[in-house]
């Protein structure tokens, strides 16, 4: 089974149910599936053939999904790229994955190289959603609506997803279309998503999150997908989708979700559509999670993957968050346990299973995992070894089976020796009521090696000083892992997905 063959499926089967809702139009899932048939023809007259890539800076647009779905349908390779970037780092992912044709909106127009940058790249659209009668439109409409003859199978390669970029320079990750059929079905059954249920999407459209948590699945079961603007998120503009499209899913991270928590348009919102509302990216505090089941009612999941394994590796599902809240409170403290398809162990630096309760490396094996980073053998052959893809997190399984996330294996601080955990802190600081982000690091340290350095956002209208909030942690924490100094910010630094940008702080205490 194919991605191609759900999208043709859905076109003939229920070819009347909406496929996807943006700010400027509404397709049915007839009318999606025509247009990405169109599309793959005019590629295939371009002189596309299978295997070519095909890239797409767009924001959050029917035209970004339409081209997944090209990619899909027509045997071509799916390179997003985060609109975000720099023209410098898109430059770089353009010849990197030699892609031949780019997809990019008139927005970022500035962003395309110069003549000659790119060798590979022969066509550029220039995309504008708003504008019907476009050059785009004009050249997708030459394509015939007919089912495309080109024959897919799930090991043709499917996308390159290019990594958020940090623990490093960003990596290609290569995907077959089996490893999205195979991961299609763990979000189906966790997320409880069903052909009613109605997807609002507010994470980039270049995330594996989106492609392989959202709009795959989406297609597997034939639901909507509602398309949110990733460039700056609101929650007043969550409530007004989640209420005027009668939005069932959604996953957000935990600083959206706070956003959602203290607006003051939170009180009369109508959310009763809502079923499941996944977090993930960045610890939750209990108190948070208590306050949004008060809010939201029993249907909360957290999530635990990375790029490299598809997305979704653990869940901790609604069940999961009612035992914890019943009482067992360390359980939030869990990302859950491993999904059908993903098995997990922890590892020490021996590559032997450390015992229940003690860190160790978490590494993955199963059919979800990534075919190897595109072009790169030596990285792949360093991140699988023996089957096993090694995640660089450090974690430590419960007696029952669930995985606790104790910290980037590079993100671990060692101060005169002992080992420091920045989540174990930033949890901590998570509880002081003034404290809206905490980012804990290591600073270079002459005598000590790294000492632990916090940045903190507060609150709007909250105060609170360095001495307060190192005390608050010296009262709760063995006071070496306590930090000694903390910086104020308005803002953590996030990548596209929400998480924290670690190595831009780390930079900013080493003068960089």
């Amino acid at each position: 089974m194919t991605v191609a063959a759900w999208l043709h499926r859905n076109a003939h089967w229920r070819g009347d149910n909406i496929a996807l809702v943006s700010a400027q139009r509404r397709l049915s899932y007839a009318e999606f599936n025509a247009r990405v048939n169109q599309q793959v023809h005019g590629l295939y007259r371009q002189g596309l053939a299978k295997g070519d890539r095909v890239a797409v800076l767009l924001n959050n647009t029917v035209e970004a999904v339409e081209a997944l779905a090209t990619a899909a349908k027509g045997g071509f390779v799916h390179v997003p790229i985060n609109f975000r970037l720099s023209p410098r780092e898109v430059a770089q992912i353009l010849r990197h994955s030699g892609a031949r044709v780019l997809l990019i909106d008139r927005e970022y127009a500035g962003k395309l190289p110069t003549a000659g940058d790119c060798p590979d790249l022969e066509r550029v659209f220039l995309i504008d959603p708003a504008d019907a009668d476009s050059d785009f439109e004009g050249w997708l409409a030459e394509g015939g609506a007919g089912e495309p003859d080109v024959d897919i199978v799930d090991d043709d390669d499917f996308l390159i997803v290019y990594t958020s970029g940090s623990t490093g320079e960003p990596k290609g990750v290569l995907f077959q279309q089996r490893q999205s059929t195979i991961h299609a079905p763990i979000p189906v059954l966790h997320y409880e998503i069903a052909e009613d249920s109605r997807l609002l999407m507010v994470y980039p459209h270049n995330s594996v999150a989106s492609m392989n948590m959202f709009y795959i699945p989406a297609w597997m079961v034939g639901a909507t997908v509602v398309l949110a603007d990733a460039r700056g998120f609101s929650a007043e503009g969550w409530l007004d989708w989640v209420q005027r499209e009668r939005i069932s899913h959604c996953h957000l991270v935990p600083t959206m979700l706070f956003r959602v928590q203290d607006s003051p348009g939170l009180a009369d919102a109508d959310l009763s559509s809502l079923r499941t509302i996944g977090y993930g990216s960045a610890p939750m505090p209990r108190e948070r999670v208590e306050r949004l089941r008060q809010t939201f009612g029993p249907i909360l999941i957290q999530g635990y993957g990375m790029t490299e394994v598809s997305s979704l590796a653990t869940v901790l599902g609604k069940a999961d968050h009612e035992r914890a809240l019943a009482g067992d409170g360390g359980l939030l403290a869990s990302c859950g346990r491993p999904v059908f398809g993903s098995e997990i162990r922890v590892i020490d630096d021996d590559g032997v299973d450390v015992p229940v309760g003690e860190p160790g490396e978490i590494v993955f094996r199963g059919p979800l995992l990534m075919s190897g980073y595109w072009r790169e053998p030596e990285r792949t052959a360093e991140t699988i070894k023996n089957g096993w893809l090694h995640s660089g997190d450090v974690g430590r399984f419960d007696g029952d089976g669930y995985l606790y996330i104790v910290d980037r294996k590079k993100d671990i601080i060692i101060s005169g020796g002992a080992n420091i955990a920045g989540r174990e802190v930033e949890e901590v600081l998570y509880w002081h009521d003034a404290v809206r982000e905490a980012a804990v690091v290591g600073r270079p340290d002459a005598e000590w090696g790294e000492r632990v350095h916090a940045f903190i956002a507060l609150h709007e209208g909250a105060e609170a000083s360095a001495d307060e909030l190192i005390a608050f942690c010296r009262d709760r924490l063995a006071h070496y892992k306590c930090p000694d100094a903390v910086t104020f910010l308005p803002d953590i630094p996030k990548n596209a997905l929400g998480k924290f940008i670690k190595p831009e702080l780390r930079a900013r205490l080493a003068g960089g």
